[in-house]
């Protein structure tokens, strides 16, 4: 858990576990919140609340907490039944195998651990992801300048989303991911022989995001075409990856 916000998440720890009562079978953190990339004002807080009754009904429940939860830094938690995590694992594998690798249980069991995960089902998603997020990216920079500062901000949050698909392919090759974005950048560039100078520029800026002011037509304009190129060494790399039907756990 983030020091910085570890007395926030503790008490709305013990508000959703009351609100849940009887039905919660497991209250888990995960995302930036369990670590060093969680940034002040900026990340959101994550948690899975895995129940025993019925999700709609524990919704409901929770929404009369939402407006004071959301202004703490909550994210809409993620309500599931137990058998729903296992059923899921086929279709959300890259979520699954994020949470397990980086979460705390705030409350109840521990249910991710024996959930065991598809290599050629986590590669299919990665690469979707990596080719969906070029595409977007791509029709960001035709848009961007009459986007202006907003368009900065969703660059910033880009260069994050890269590093969660960096960290995908690198447990894939067998590598044990780095801790924080940065890093795994880094390490991306050591194992698959690429250049991400650009994505660590990014990185450093949302860091300091409340510092920064970049003038948009000069800074920005060639960030956006330096991340697309630095997306498409990565998409290729993924796309090469052939398995032979092993699981992940």
């Amino acid at each position: 858990m983030h020091s910085a916000a570890g007395n926030r998440i503790r008490e709305m720890a013990d508000e959703l576990a009351t609100a849940v009562g009887a039905d919660l079978v497991s209250l888990v953190l995960y995302g930036s919140g369990t670590g060093a990339d969680y940034v002040e004002g900026l990340s959101d807080i994550n948690v899975l609340v895995v129940v025993c009754g019925n999700p709609v009904d524990v919704l409901s429940r929770l929404r009369t907490h939402w407006r004071a939860w959301r202004k703490r830094g909550l994210a809409v938690p993620l309500v599931v039944e137990r058998q729903f995590l296992r059923r899921a694992a086929d279709v959300f594998p890259m979520e699954i195998v994020d949470i397990q690798h980086c979460h705390e249980v705030l409350r109840g069991e521990e249910v991710l651990k024996d959930l065991v995960i598809d290599r050629n089902r986590l590669r299919q998603q990665l690469e979707f992801e990596l080719r969906s997020k070029w595409l977007k990216l791509a029709s960001l920079y035709v848009e961007s300048q009459n986007l202006g500062r907003a368009a900065l901000e969703v660059l910033l949050e880009a260069a994050k989303s890269f590093c969660v698909l960096l960290r995908h392919l690198l447990r894939l090759t067998g590598t044990t991911p780095a801790g924080t974005y940065r890093e795994l950048a880094e390490q991306a560039e050591r194992g698959f022989a690429l250049s991400l100078p650009t994505t660590k520029a990014l990185l450093e800026m949302r860091q300091q995001m409340r510092q920064q002011r970049l003038r948009w037509r000069t800074d920005c304009d060639r960030l956006l075409r330096d991340l697309l190129a630095e997306m498409g060494q990565v998409v290729d790399v993924a796309d090469r990856l052939v398995f032979s039907g092993e699981c992940l756990r």
